[in-house]
């Protein structure tokens, strides 16, 4: 530690105020007698053990994932200090029978209920509102209504408001207000029950229950025009609806293609998920959750909200909450260490340049400065977890090449063996030099967990609302 000891005393001495010597000019002999000896041992213990703690981490090749435990054992006056440290490391992953996975084949055919979903809802951007008589309040309806909040029986000032209008069923004005206007008719008084969220604008009524006294004060419904080509001529580019039809064919059969390859990563991912064993240090599951539950509260700060006010509005505990986020981390982090063990059994790397590719890319898609972003990302250190990121991904790329459709045959370079599934002339989790990353689409971190969510209609709605 002579190093240390060297530098601990520059920075007392430059700290140190003794009769008769310049700041930064006190000799040792001094500082230790006016400081104490045990005083400045402490400070270079202090100072000198993180630093070569991490010399230790180096030179035994670990990984850790969590805080060390350090005992110091010995020291002596020449500035030799043995210690101890104990910590948690990236624990060890082996996978087996991730090549020549079954999946079932997506059904990316467009059938004629998909267009004509697609041209209603074309239809419907121009459609007209028509007043309705006679009848009581249905879903879809338009309702144009007053109202005045009250809390406890007592109407809030200033919560008051005329001539609003909502959808039913759209929940666009307050949670679980439009679904009880159903049945009202032109002229009712309705006593709407809602509760405010917890992160509500007005702070006042967040998490609260309120009464919100409404008059229904004209019912509508949405008409939609009939599909023409002159219709086709205002809301596109093309001349008549045949063009219009073909080319909504052509993208909703793209938006199925789109899911039915999530869907494939999805599965074939969570296959080798589920069947490999990982064991997770418990420290590293636990500060994953103990820093997510400080995101979440820094956001809500950010709305003027606490914790502990969102628990209550949510009649939740902090241990409830906990086990939802804990659940959730454990399968993340679970999913990366497998994907991660698959990258490097087929030495699956991406270098910075990669990464910085990855990112001009995304800034140029985004409309911004491509050497900004990557820029922006050098500063903020991110470009290690871009690397990261994209390397998991290419490994779900690696394990959808190798995998196959059901009814079909594996491709002899598949290399699955016939018994158990595992990959031929390789050990599990061996390192394959001539593996090359497939270079596909990159993705976070989150797909390789295999969520499900990312259905058919999604991918159509969102390609088609595009």
């Amino acid at each position: 530690m002579k190093h240390i000891i060297d530098e601990t005393y520059r920075k007392i001495g430059r700290k140190v105020k003794v009769p008769g010597f310049r700041r930064g000019k006190v000799p040792r002999k001094v500082i230790d007698s006016h400081l104490g000896e045990e005083y400045v041992r402490g400070e270079v213990i202090r100072n000198g053990l993180p630093t070569l703690y991490m010399v230790g981490v180096r030179d035994s090749g670990i990984m850790p994932v969590s805080d060390p435990e350090i005992n110091l054992l010995d020291t002596d006056e020449e500035g030799t200090v043995t210690f101890e440290a104990k910590v948690d490391v990236k624990p060890e992953v082996v996978v087996r029978g991730y090549r020549g996975i079954v999946v079932e084949r997506p059904n990316t055919e467009v059938t004629d209920d998909d267009l004509r979903k697609a041209l209603d809802e074309a239809r419907d951007r121009f459609a007209t509102l028509e007043v309705v008589e006679g009848r009581p309040v249905a879903e879809g309806d338009f309702v144009l209504f007053d109202y005045k909040v009250l809390a406890d029986g007592v109407p809030l000032e200033g919560s008051s408001g005329s001539d609003r209008m909502t959808e039913v069923g759209s929940g666009d004005f307050v949670e679980g207000f439009d679904e009880q206007l159903v049945g009202g008719r032109k002229g009712d008084i309705l006593d709407i029950h809602v509760t405010f969220p917890p992160d509500y604008g007005e702070k006042e009524l967040a998490g609260k229950p309120a009464t919100f006294r409404t008059i229904v004060k004209e019912i509508k419904r949405k008409v939609a025009p009939e599909l023409t080509d002159d219709l086709v001529r205002q809301m596109s580019n093309f001349e008549t609806l045949e063009e219009f039809k073909d080319d909504f064919r052509e993208r909703i059969s793209r938006a199925k293609e789109l899911a039915g390859e999530r869907r494939v990563r999805e599965e074939v991912a969570k296959t080798v998920v589920e069947s490999t064993d990982v064991d997770l240090p418990d420290s590293m599951v636990d500060d994953q959750v103990l820093r997510e539950i400080e995101e979440f509260a820094q956001e809500l700060k950010g709305r003027e909200v606490t914790l502990d006010d969102y628990l209550g509005a949510m009649k939740g505990t902090r241990e409830q909450l906990e086990k939802g986020i804990r659940e959730r981390v454990t399968a993340g982090l679970k999913a990366e260490l497998v994907m991660d063990a698959v990258a490097s059994a087929e030495g699956i790397e991406v270098s910075d340049e990669d990464a910085r590719e990855f990112i001009r890319d995304g800034a140029s898609v985004g409309g911004g400065d491509p050497d900004k972003a990557v820029e922006e990302a050098r500063s903020r250190g991110r470009i290690a977890a871009v690397r990261a990121s994209m390397r998991l991904s290419r490994a779900v790329d690696f394990l959808v090449e190798c995998s196959v459709f059901e009814g079909e045959e594996p491709a002899p370079e598949a290399g699955v063996d016939a018994e158990d599934g595992t990959k031929l002339g390789d050990e599990p989790g061996g390192v394959a030099p001539d593996a090359e990353a497939s270079g596909g689409e990159e993705t976070t971190g989150t797909e390789v967990a295999g969520e499900e969510g990312s259905g058919d209609e999604t991918a159509v709605e969102e390609e088609l609302e595009e």
